[in-house]
């Protein structure tokens, strides 16, 4: 992979093709800035969120946990809620008469899972329209480097063949059609509902192991950068659970892409010059990419706990401060600690605290609630991966 200047995206000019999918030794670089990026972002999220309103009153789109897709006209919406474990299809409703023709919204429902199901990961960020938005306003086509796992079925983990036959994902949809229930809305909500034409909203509740056999997906290369990091693979796993549900395709509106959430002119420049010798503010398609995802954020766990925080003598002291400054950042773990910002005027007073002081004070002081539930969850989620 060669290396990028500071501050740049690497990316792959329009029509150019890669030989191989790990080799990108051949690309040439284009550079953006990480402002250039965060701007690009910025743009495309108000423009499609503009385009959704006149179709959606609540313009809602992919975040962390949910990957929400629209069908081309906009009157169907499909969301893939990771963290609630259900799918949740909304289309038009069909009427005989005044009463809704159940028969055939179920239908409809079984070809909208099916064609949902059948998604891979390569399809879904292809037709992602605030990536598209990006390219256009950059005018360069990002390198999506997903290579095998672009084949990844959004929800792979429902079927035991990685690669399912057509025959399988239209017995998983008549299954989940079978299971699917009606929300009604709300009556305080019902005006608003009508006035954006009748729609009826299905939800499917998925089983209740898929998170843990989407874990178990991913286990290969989680256990490959734990052991090439020094890290214990449950961290990894629980850091992953608590940033996205096991959502590939995750982005909060930091900008932060992918399993680990990585920020890419943050903790992504300072895992890559690491990896690289270089720093770079990667591509979100880059970081779409759940083995590269994993290793970036593997990396940057490493950095947090053997570097910026290895003057904090109690390991387990040091791990809660590692996974407080994963979601919020050192200096504001260092401000809850002592009132101070930097690391090494920090280290003398959390070093003479004791271990369950130092979490206390992070899971009751720390400024955001977020993160304070934050370090809370990744602690007890440690337990349920420690036999993955």
């Amino acid at each position: 992979m060669p290396a990028a200047n500071s501050s740049a995206v690497q990316v792959i000019p329009k029509g150019y093709q890669k030989s191989q999918d790990n080799n990108d030794s051949q690309a040439s670089d284009t550079h953006l800035t990480e402002q250039q990026l965060t701007s690009h972002f910025k743009q495309a999220m108000k423009a499609y969120r503009s385009e959704l309103r006149a179709y959606w009153p609540d313009a809602e789109v992919s975040s962390k946990t949910r990957l929400v897709l629209y069908s081309d006209n906009f009157q169907k919406k499909s969301a893939i809620d990771f963290k609630a474990n259900e799918i949740q299809i909304t289309m038009p409703s069909i009427h005989t008469g005044k009463v809704l023709n159940y028969r055939q919204m179920q239908k409809n429902l079984n070809e909208t899972l099916i064609e949902l199901l059948g998604t891979n990961l390569e399809t879904a960020i292809s037709k992602d329209p605030i990536n598209k938005k990006m390219e256009s306003l950059s005018g360069i086509r990002y390198a999506h480097d997903l290579g095998e796992l672009g084949r990844d079925l959004l929800l792979s983990e429902l079927f035991k063949d990685e690669r399912p036959s057509i025959k399988a994902i239209e017995r998983m949809a008549k299954k989940l059609t079978k299971s699917a229930y009606i929300r009604y809305p709300a009556v305080a909500s019902l005006n608003l509902s009508f006035a954006f034409n009748d729609r009826t909203t299905y939800i499917i509740s998925l089983p209740e192991k898929r998170m843990r056999m989407k874990a178990k997906r991913y286990k290969s290369f989680i256990y490959e950068y734990a052991q090439n990091y020094n890290l214990p693979p449950s961290l990894i796993f629980s850091i992953i659970h608590a940033e996205s549900s096991f959502n590939p395709l995750a982005r909060s509106q930091i900008p932060a892409f992918g399993l680990m959430q990585i920020v890419p002119h943050s903790a992504g420049k300072d895992a890559t010059h690491m990896l690289f010798n270089k720093s770079r503010v990667l591509s979100p398609s880059y970081l779409y990419n759940p083995r590269k995802n994993v290793q970036v954020g593997a990396a940057y766990l490493h950095i947090l706990y053997y570097r910026y925080l290895r003057d904090i003598e109690n390991p387990k002291s040091r791990l809660y401060c590692a996974i407080a400054a994963y979601n919020a950042g050192t200096s504001s773990v260092m401000r809850t600690l002592t009132g101070q910002s930097s690391i090494s005027s920090s280290t003398n007073a959390i070093n003479r605290m004791q271990p369950n002081d130092v979490l206390r004070k992070l899971v009751r002081q720390m400024p955001s609630s977020e993160t304070r539930d934050y370090v809370n969850k990744v602690l007890s989620l440690q337990k349920s991966y420690g036999q993955l």
